[in-house]
């Protein structure tokens, strides 16, 4: 792993640590599901809230999996050795899921697309700094035509877990990595 590759993953890593206690827990997915929720502006007792929570949680237990833990929590030490590890041995599989995973959370209406109001949401739901999300979402919308597919959502994982290039556009997917 570069060292560029590395600070991606940390960053990545505190994006994901969304109650910013230093380790990843279900309660830091959930938080993005109840953050979602809130900002689309779902009923509290909504099926469609569980199912953004659910769905925040699922990709925590397929990590949890993958890195063979029994103890629902993973420290930065652990993401950064299951990113050596297991993700760049097989990064096609976990760009594939992460892309997904954020398309099930982020594709509000689901027409297969993340405009820019959504991708805005995102930003929110994960409280990165709203000064970078414009500029994010122009860098991953690579065609221009205002709108982040699910090839260039792939694309912006690509570059974000397999690029040492520091100004590859998808490195921006997360806002600026440079800042944890």
């Amino acid at each position: 792993m570069t060292e560029v590759q590395r600070q991606k993953i940390i960053h990545f890593f505190h994006v994901l640590d969304n109650n910013g206690n230093g380790m990843l827990e279900k309660d830091d997915f959930e938080l993005v599901g109840e953050a979602m929720s809130n900002i689309i502006g779902l009923d509290e007792n909504s099926v469609v809230r569980l199912d953004l929570k659910l769905r925040a949680h699922r990709l925590f237990v397929l990590i949890l999996k993958d890195v063979g833990k029994e103890e629902a929590v993973l420290a930065l030490d652990e993401w950064i050795k299951f990113f050596e590890e297991v993700v760049l041995a097989k990064p096609n599989d976990y760009i594939n899921q992460s892309a997904t995973y954020v398309f099930s959370l982020f594709d509000q209406d689901m027409d297969g697309h993340i405009d820019e109001r959504e991708y805005l949401d995102m930003f929110k739901a994960y409280g990165l700094y709203m000064s970078v999300a414009k500029k994010a979402f122009d860098m991953l919308d690579l065609n221009g035509d205002g709108r982040i597919s699910g090839g260039e959502l792939v694309k912006a994982f690509e570059d974000y877990f397999l690029s040492s290039d520091d100004k590859a556009p998808g490195n921006w997917i997360f806002g600026d990595w440079r800042r944890t």
